[in-house]
């Protein structure tokens, strides 16, 4: 349990309220994001809703999907599984409620897009149902160097297969156990490439020196053997921008279901990219036991990159070597971005900690430099029962990226480390 005082959460919901204010005049000034390579069609599911149904099914696979699913949910964890089961989107899609975006690059750009922030996404995949979750406002390139609204883009070919997100809700009872937090499980039947678009590599290369910054997703959904085609697509597009003069170009890593082809991403991408990110459970399987502040700096350094952040469900952290006060207002508009989203359930375009949301303090300093870096970390608006949690981490990417793509961010909440008085520790 954590300790925290009413001065504390005082301090932190003025300073979002502060932060709330100024969105609109960040997403009028900011320079556009160039975020590849990863879209793609979700189909959502409930867990409590679909479990008795899959413990009823005569099929062995059916049962392990299940036993995967609940082994997850018994240890709050989410992330991403790669499911052998040929019938299951046949017998999944059915039990659906909706279809919604997915892919990190896409759901960032949905969410600059509500804010009305320009953002210009990879997008191979034109087929009807793809375009028909995409937010209207979001940039597509054509193949004349121009750009286009994707609201008025005509869709062509048959599409790929969809993702299923499986959620589960904290409190809400499951068959032999009752969740202590709530996430989502992306669910995979089937491998796949990264969002190949000529157009958009184009217009990379043209138009590149006017973007703020760029984003790639991490390629966790394609397996080894296309892999090292689809990290060279990845490196020469880094290549490309950081050679129009784009300094932050963020790879948001993800999680890896296939052996080893985390490991091989970070191999081919170290020097290519200058930010790193993932959320906490992704960095503690990457490295486990070690400080978080100490796992961030040791990750960018592999990397040659300048800058890494962690989000977690109540906070967020950053190693960086640039302006500490620069990077709080970033994890902290990440924070906001996504705390909106849980309360909403999807992309909002005036973003605020609503009421019941609750500030923990986090269990490092809000600020520490040492061995060159700054360690920067900021409480989320926590909300203890999200209506949705389907693409929180990747609305958190897109409020950092909202703050690194000002042509000149003054910092909004300096000093807030100082402000905050005492800093209360976990008990």
């Amino acid at each position: 349990m954590t300790r925290t005082s009413a001065a504390f959460e005082d301090t932190w919901r003025e300073a979002y309220a502060r932060l709330a204010a100024e969105v609109p005049r960040l997403a009028a000034a900011a320079r556009p994001l160039l975020a590849g390579f990863a879209a793609c069609v979700d189909k959502l599911l409930d867990l409590h809703e679909i479990a008795p149904r899959l413990a009823e099914h005569p099929e062995a696979p059916a049962r392990r999907f299940l036993e995967a699913l609940m082994t997850r949910a018994a240890a709050g964890r989410g992330g991403e599984i790669l499911v052998d089961w040929p019938a299951g989107p046949a017998f999944l899609a059915p039990l659906a409620q909706g279809s919604a975006l997915g892919g990190t690059a896409a759901q960032a750009a949905w969410a600059l897009a509500r804010l009305g922030a320009p953002a210009i996404i990879a997008l191979g995949d034109r087929s009807a149902d793809q375009l028909a979750v995409l937010d209207p406002a979001t940039w597509l390139a054509d193949g004349d160097g121009k750009l286009r609204r994707a609201g008025e883009t005509a869709p062509e070919g048959e599409g790929k297969p969809a993702h299923y997100i499986v959620e589960y809700t904290a409190g809400r009872p499951l068959p032999g156990l009752v969740p202590t937090r709530s996430t989502r499980i992306i669910v995979r039947f089937a491998d796949e490439d990264i969002e190949r678009d000529a157009a958009f590599r184009a217009y990379g290369r043209g138009h590149g020196a006017g973007a703020g910054a760029a984003l790639l997703s991490g390629p966790n959904a394609v397996p080894p053997g296309p892999l090292e085609a689809a990290l060279d697509e990845l490196a020469d597009a880094a290549a490309e921008w950081r050679a129009a003069g784009i300094g932050l170009v963020h790879l948001e890593l993800g999680e890896f279901a296939m052996p080893g082809t985390r490991e091989a991403v970070l191999e081919r991408l170290a020097g290519s990219v200058t930010s790193v990110g993932m959320n906490r459970s992704e960095l503690r399987s990457l490295m486990p036991g070690v400080d978080e502040r100490e796992a961030l700096a040791a990750l960018a350094w592999k990397l040659g990159a300048r800058r890494a952040v962690m989000h977690a469900d109540e906070w967020a952290l950053a190693a960086t070597c640039g302006d500490p006060d620069i990077e709080r207002d970033a994890l902290a508009a990440g924070c906001l971005l996504a705390s909106a989203r849980a309360q909403a359930g999807r992309p909002v375009g005036a973003p605020k900690a609503t009421d019941d949301a609750a500030f923990l303090p986090p269990p490092v300093p809000l600020v520490e430099r040492r061995d060159g870096w700054s360690f920067v970390a900021c409480p989320a608006p926590y909300l203890a029962q999200p209506r949705s949690t389907i693409g929180l981490g990747d609305t958190f990417t897109a409020g950092t990226m909202l703050v690194h793509c000002q042509p000149q961010h003054q910092p909004i909440l300096a000093g807030l480390d100082a402000a905050a008085g005492p800093f209360p520790l976990p008990a």
